[in-house]
């Protein structure tokens, strides 16, 4: 009976050293880095936002931004794909769509200050997102 606990532990313990001394064990954490850019003279609309990093549940992500009557919204990611909703300021939804890849998307919408939502799905993921770039740098 002692050398079967013996043998057990031996086996245990040996199972535990393998899984601290290699990189097989290890599983992706969950975080993401995010930067904002925001829009001259504000602290809270933004101009573009990157997001990198790995989750494990899908998360949403969202901005506020200014929006006009024809807004354009340049994607450039890789890795998971991404869902964009736009919601303008009369609170109705003008664009949503799922991205898998680098893309340009114009839309219409009400001026003034909108929502962009970010529907992150899990997995590795790096993207960077710029709203109407063009009038805002000048802004």
């Amino acid at each position: 009976m002692k050398k079967l606990i013996v043998l057990i532990g031996s086996l245990l313990f040996g199972l535990i050293l393998m899984n601290v001394y290699t990189d097989s064990g290890t599983m992706a954490r969950d975080g993401l880095e995010i930067n904002t850019s925001y829009i001259k003279n504000s602290k809270e609309l933004v101009a573009e936002m990157s997001v990198s990093g790995y989750i494990h549940k899908k998360k949403t992500l969202e901005i506020r931004t200014t929006l006009k009557e024809k807004n354009t919204i340049y994607i450039d990611q890789t890795g998971s794909e991404l869902e964009y909703i736009v919601i303008d300021s009369t609170g109705e939804k003008v664009y949503s769509e799922k991205i898998k890849g680098d893309t340009i998307r114009a839309f219409e919408s009400m001026s003034g200050e909108g929502i962009i939502k970010i529907v992150l799905s899990s997995g590795k993921l790096t993207a960077m997102i710029n709203i109407n770039e063009n009038e805002l740098n000048n802004e």
